[in-house]
């Protein structure tokens, strides 16, 4: 018993000299080496500096798996394929923890984490997109990050700032976009379209004279098929004068879906009876949707960067061009994307200071370098940070480098989510045949009226 004892007090003397070198050592460095589980496995006492207000005092929820190696849970909508070398990454530069990645469908990720943190339950990293960033700092949920996120461009800055902080790490760009299997078009003779119409002749020739699909989409996701609009929107009304101000209007309930977006939703219909959107396609996932394009089947695939490994990995021969959804009337393309998510750091979590370092290591060039692997395709918002996409993207190039990257919904306010939800839904009924476009929109604008009017 006396050894038992002794022993707890020779640890307790090196904690205190961990955190004492730690603290004197300081943190100036963006992507500072880890230091030991010792130094970093309690959380911070009440009136530390990382935090703006007053952080949770309670030790007693700090945990350990065997081998003294610490648990830390993160929260995402990606499935463990997708995380690959995230996951190496974190591993390799902390050896003295064990990772566990809770997967949430996309559907579902955001009431399950805004119950969780209510109740203290969740996970210690978080996926946030910009509107959870903005809710949870307001709740204090999450810890801002501003000393951390520094090296980051404005715009990624903005994206999860609340008052005069940021409360997340900027992931890497996403965008929806649209892959051709190069083999298939030179197989069938077939031109990459350079304009729409081109597009949609390929469209016929492909379904009436082959006999066979144009397209794979994961229609099953309401997001998609929302996005895949807006690229429209974008290209013909949301980039004009009185476009831009749609979402400002819309809170002030001086805009209509109906009355201002159906003029320019022609095109975006033509998808559907081109049959390049196919009802099936609303039960289809995107794992199913990369598989049947992979297997070719289709000549094309709506996803993004975060899709690239997986095609590669399902067909390691296939030859991969990009094409954008559209493009303006000068035919400057056209891509849907851009900051849509960073890494949060829970107020409640069992392991705040270490989880903090995490997020950290992925705020520097070589986290975000990990990152741009699971996302081929994609760009970093690190400043001095460039990293060479492969030729599969060439198509997408000029979209990519001159800032042709739009995320109209976010500009629908505070509601801009569940919004986007409600329009993407309902042009799930008319990939059904269940509602023609302007009912859709009609219907969208009785529930966002009543989402407002309930807020």
């Amino acid at each position: 018993m006396k050894s038992h004892k002794l022993k707890k007090t020779f640890v307790s003397i090196i904690l205190q000299f961990a955190f004492i070198i730690c603290m004197l050592a300081g943190c100036g460095s963006v992507c500072p080496k880890p230091t030991s589980i010792a130094s970093l496995g309690a959380l911070p006492e009440a009136g530390d500096k990382e935090a703006a207000f007053e952080s949770p005092s309670d030790n007693s929820k700090l945990k350990q798996v065997e081998n003294g190696k610490i648990t830390i849970r993160i929260a995402t909508w990606y499935q463990e394929e997708y995380l690959g070398n995230l996951r190496s990454y974190l591993t390799r530069t902390f050896p003295d923890v064990t990772f566990e990645f809770t997967y949430i469908d996309k559907n579902h990720y955001e009431s399950i984490i805004d119950s969780q943190l209510s109740y203290r339950e969740a996970p210690d990293i978080l996926y946030v997109d910009q509107g959870m960033a903005r809710k949870h700092a307001l709740t204090r949920y999450i810890i801002p990050l501003t000393d951390i996120t520094q090296g980051f461009n404005r715009y990624s800055r903005e994206a999860f700032s609340y008052g005069n902080e940021i409360y997340a790490v900027p992931n890497t760009s996403s965008y929806k976009c649209l892959y051709y299997n190069k083999g298939l078009f030179e197989k069938y003779g077939l031109k990459v379209p350079k304009n729409y119409d081109e597009f949609l002749e390929n469209a016929v020739y492909i379904r009436e004279t082959l006999g066979m699909k144009v397209c794979s989409a994961a229609l099953k996701d309401y997001a998609n098929i929302s996005e895949s609009a807006q690229a429209f929107l974008q290209a013909s009304y949301f980039g004009t004068e009185v476009g831009s101000h749609f979402g400002e209007r819309l809170g002030y309930g001086r805009a209509s879906f109906y009355n201002d977006l159906y003029p320019y939703l022609s095109d975006w219909e033509k998808l559907i009876t081109y049959e390049v959107f196919r009802p099936e396609m609303y039960t289809m996932d995107q794992k199913a949707a990369i598989q049947e394009f992979a297997n070719e089947e289709t000549f094309i695939l709506a996803g993004g960067p975060e899709d690239y490994n997986r095609i590669k990995v399902a067909n390691p021969d296939i030859s991969l061009g990009t094409m954008p959804f559209c493009g303006t009337a000068d035919g400057s393309p056209i891509l849907i994307g851009g900051c849509d998510f960073g890494f949060a750091v829970n107020t409640y979590g069992d392991h705040r200071q270490l989880s903090k370092e995490i997020v950290t290591s992925l705020a520097c060039a070589e986290g975000q370098r990990e990152l741009w692997n699971d996302r081929v395709g994609s760009m970093s918002y690190l400043k001095g940070l460039t990293i060479a996409n492969p030729d599969t993207f060439d198509g997408i190039e000029q979209a990519l480098k001159h800032k042709g990257l739009f995320m109209p919904y976010y500009s629908w306010g505070e509601d801009c989510d569940n919004i986007n939800m409600i329009f993407g839904k309902e042009l799930q009924k008319v990939l059904l045949g269940k509602e023609t476009t302007n009912m859709a929109l009609m219907q969208v604008d009785i529930k966002v009226k009543k989402l407002l009017k309930e807020k």
